[in-house]
């Protein structure tokens, strides 16, 4: 007896959740606020493995928060490809792409050519970790005005490149 009122319990208990999922009614976990990262960025790189002098595309992709309480304003001017630096790698050129919206995020791209200057081959050389500065701007409702935080980092590792050798 007592098996079967434990099992008619959590039968109802599962349908009520069953139910709520499929009303789109909230639980307890959904209503709870949830920490989303302000900025997220990654490289790609064409290739694994290069040779001195080759040369290679580099992409840094980033996500900001961008929604109406809330935008992330990374320093973008540092990310230029004439500006940015990136020893022992030269950087040859490259090219910024559009953004791209959706409703909580903005996606900024920038495309680099790279290639390897230094003496060292076959072995990992890192492309050298990237600190991004970004601003948050906070809105309590879209008619006030936003209020800016201190200049925060955002750290992107490095990036391993094999270096084969100095000719093909």
């Amino acid at each position: 007896m007592r098996r079967r009122v434990i099992a008619t319990t959590v039968a109802m208990l599962c349908a009520a959740w069953a139910a709520q999922a499929q009303t789109g009614a909230p639980t307890s976990a959904a209503a709870q606020n949830v920490t989303v990262a302000p900025i997220d960025c990654w490289w790609r790189t064409t290739t694994s493995a290069v040779r001195v002098g080759e040369l290679f595309q580099v992409v840094l992709t980033c996500a900001v928060l961008d929604t109406a309480a809330t935008t992330v304003v990374p320093d973008q001017s540092r990310l230029d490809p004439t500006v940015l630096q990136l020893p022992p790698f030269e950087v040859t050129g490259g090219s910024q792409g559009a953004d791209v919206h959706t409703p909580s995020r903005r996606f900024f791209q920038y495309e680099y050519t790279l290639r390897y200057i230094g003496e060292d081959f076959g072995r990992d050389i890192a492309i050298p970790a990237l600190t991004l500065v970004y601003r948050v701007q906070s809105r309590v409702d879209q008619n006030s005005a936003a209020i800016e935080s201190r200049d925060r980092q955002y750290n992107l590792p490095p990036q391993l490149m094999r270096i084969e050798s100095l000719v093909p």
